[in-house]
């Protein structure tokens, strides 16, 4: 027999989690001018890859600099890059699925799903690196490379919501009464799709910011000497067996950083949706 069933427990344990995680992880990587031990770019070759200590909590990479100084101010490069590419992705991807479901069986929504199936095919690293051939490397250009292919999941999700939200009263009655394609578009599609998309942007943002730095360790993103998680990845896989701890703060970080995202996505959207089907 199957009923409806409210755990009302576990999504504010997974929000709050996030929220606390994330709050944490914010404080130390915002007030990295200040709660960092060492300059993050200070090079000395006296005290090159030193282990953990109370002077250098996460010890120096080659060329003597701290290693959680680096982890602090990287956050910000990653961070930043991050939500950028995903405001940009959401708000591309909700213009054209909201255009895509109002359009619905018309040569404009035939020409924009056809669009979304190529750059599903595409794999994502070889337009960065594309993207890296034809403009060379750095931050712009690898926000560029990832934008261009991540709005397509919330084109996806808000043409969905824009076909589901075209089956009710409230569109229906609104075109009745005389409403323009924008005020459709804004009052009656938008806010079907905007919360569904933002529950998904969470989750996105886990994965985007582990394609950010993974783009990075590559040398397509921030390059030295700016710290930045994936090139500090990048910098200490030479010294892995010597000096194992020089991956120990990025890698962390980026860990901490992906869970606390995750975990706010999972409590969002049990929020949203916070019933589910079980047996008896």
């Amino acid at each position: 027999m199957n009923k409806l069933a409210y755990n009302s427990n576990r999504p504010a344990l997974s929000l709050l989690a996030g929220l606390a995680l994330l709050g944490l992880l914010a404080v130390a990587i915002l007030g990295a001018p200040w709660l960092a031990p060492h300059d993050p770019l200070k090079q000395q070759a006296s005290e090159r890859l030193e282990k953990p200590s109370l002077q250098h909590p996460l010890g120096t990479d080659r060329f003597g600099r701290d290693v959680l100084s680096r982890a602090l101010h990287g956050g910000q490069s990653t961070l930043l890059a991050s939500l950028t590419a995903l405001a940009a992705a959401l708000a591309i991807g909700l213009l054209v699925g909201l255009l895509a479901g109002m359009f619905h069986g018309s040569a404009l929504d035939a020409a924009l799903m056809r669009l979304i199936d190529v750059l599903l095919a595409f794999p994502f690293m070889v337009l960065a690196m594309l993207v890296a051939a034809l403009f060379g490397t750095g931050l712009v250009h690898l926000l560029l490379a990832v934008v261009s292919v991540w709005w397509v999941s919330f084109a996806r999700l808000a043409r969905s919501a824009a076909l589901h939200a075209k089956s009710e009263t409230s569109y229906a009655a609104a075109r009745v009464l005389g409403a323009s394609s924008a005020s459709l578009l804004l009052r009656e599609l938008l806010p079907k799709a905007l919360g569904p998309s933002l529950v998904l942007a969470t989750f996105e943002l886990g994965s985007l910011i582990l394609s950010v730095a993974a783009l990075s360790f590559l040398g397509l993103g921030s390059q030295p000497p700016a710290p930045e998680w994936g090139s500090m990845l990048a910098d200490g896989r030479d010294h892995f067996l010597q000096a194992p701890h020089i991956l120990l703060g990025p890698a962390l970080f980026i860990v901490l950083t992906v869970l606390a995202f995750n975990l706010i996505g999972e409590g969002l959207r049990d929020r949203l949706d916070p019933y589910e089907k079980s047996d008896v």
